[in-house]
């Protein structure tokens, strides 16, 4: 078949290559893939700015959905021809203390699609049950390639953070992430979600206020500090999610909050952040990190989808095939593409 593979730690080293099929073993089903998400962090390790291990050679690809094509001896639970999608955590050891208090997803053996185990830019990829998860009858292949990001954001959201109904929630960073957690806010109950972006985010920021922004701004300065702040009672936001993830936005983030509020970092930043945190000290702030997810929250998310409380499909931007990765690598680097999906080919 063929893949992206990553296959050197350097910029650029990244192509199309003819890879064999995955071979199954019993607990695990063999997918064929119909959509996978360019993540912003496919981009990043591509051009190998990432701060993290790379298993090369490597098909890259974490963000999927697709078709059950066969199935281990010992699968009870699901068959051939069913339409799944699946969590990113390809292998973790399920018997140390984080694996036993579902806190898998830090396990120290935790091997990621994408990153240290074959992902599914490619038309086959191989998935143990324990992370499997049916389609809904209402969620469709498409927008369940989009999971994933959704449930980054309800994790950061919902299982780690206090928000409340009628709170004040600003959100830097207009990805597909920050999106979501603007359209999570909205679901939970928040008064005012307010996005932040740079001018080249005005589409997406557009996008944000169908997912319910109830107001967007393209830069940071003092006038959109005040507004945070004259908006309620002058102290700042309940919440600020760093969805962005560079040290400018936290800097963003540690001005905007409130005291005794809370700042949620999902975004990755490689490099020092340069100032002191002493601020959040003598505002008495809470930070709290968010890493992936895990299976209640896939279930979650999947009702939501299936209800149609949310329609990632207004998300996707730009379709392609696998062949033309670079291509939709640089409409995500360029801010041109929202959420851009791959499609295999034979």
């Amino acid at each position: 078949m063929k893949a992206v593979v990553k296959f050197d730690i350097k910029d650029g080293a990244t192509e199309l290559r003819e890879v064999p099929v995955p071979q199954i073993g019993p607990d695990d089903v063999l997918v064929r893939v119909e959509y996978t998400g360019i993540c912003g962090s496919d981009p990043h390790i591509h051009h190998n700015e990432v701060n993290y291990k790379i298993n090369v050679p490597v098909i890259l690809g974490h963000e999927f959905s697709g078709v059950i094509e066969e199935a281990g001896k010992n699968v009870k639970d699901f068959k051939v021809g069913e339409r799944v999608t699946a969590e990113t955590h390809a292998d973790y050891c399920g018997k140390c203390l984080l694996c036993r208090t579902n806190n898998y997803h830090l396990c120290r053996e935790r091997k990621g699609y994408g990153f240290h185990v074959d992902g599914a830019f490619a038309k086959y990829v191989k998935v143990p049950t324990r992370i499997l998860h049916r389609l809904p009858e209402n969620v469709t292949l498409k927008e369940a390639a989009l999971t994933e990001p959704f449930c980054v954001a309800y994790s950061s959201l919902v299982k780690h953070s206090n928000i409340k109904p009628g709170d004040l929630v600003v959100i830097i960073g207009p990805g597909a992430i920050g999106i979501l957690s603007a359209k999570v806010a909205s679901i939970m109950g928040a008064g005012d979600i307010v996005v932040i972006g740079t001018p080249e985010d005005k589409k997406r920021l557009e996008v944000a206020k169908e997912f319910g922004a109830t107001e967007v701004f393209t830069e940071f300065n003092e006038d959109v500090k005040r507004y945070v702040q004259d908006i309620r009672d002058g102290y700042g936001a309940d919440i600020v999610v760093d969805s962005a993830g560079v040290s400018e936005t936290f800097r963003m983030a540690m001005d905007l909050v409130r005291p005794a509020g809370q700042i949620n970092k999902i975004g990755w930043g490689p490099t020092p952040l340069g100032f002191s945190l002493d601020p959040l000290i003598s505002k008495a702030v809470t930070v709290n990190f968010t890493f992936s997810h895990n299976w209640d929250v896939w279930e979650k998310c999947l009702i939501l989808m299936n209800k149609k409380m949310i329609e990632l499909e207004k998300l996707v931007t730009h379709e392609l095939t696998i062949d033309h990765w670079e291509e939709g690598f640089k409409l995500v680097e360029s801010r041109e593409g929202l959420k851009v999906l791959l499609k295999p080919i034979d």
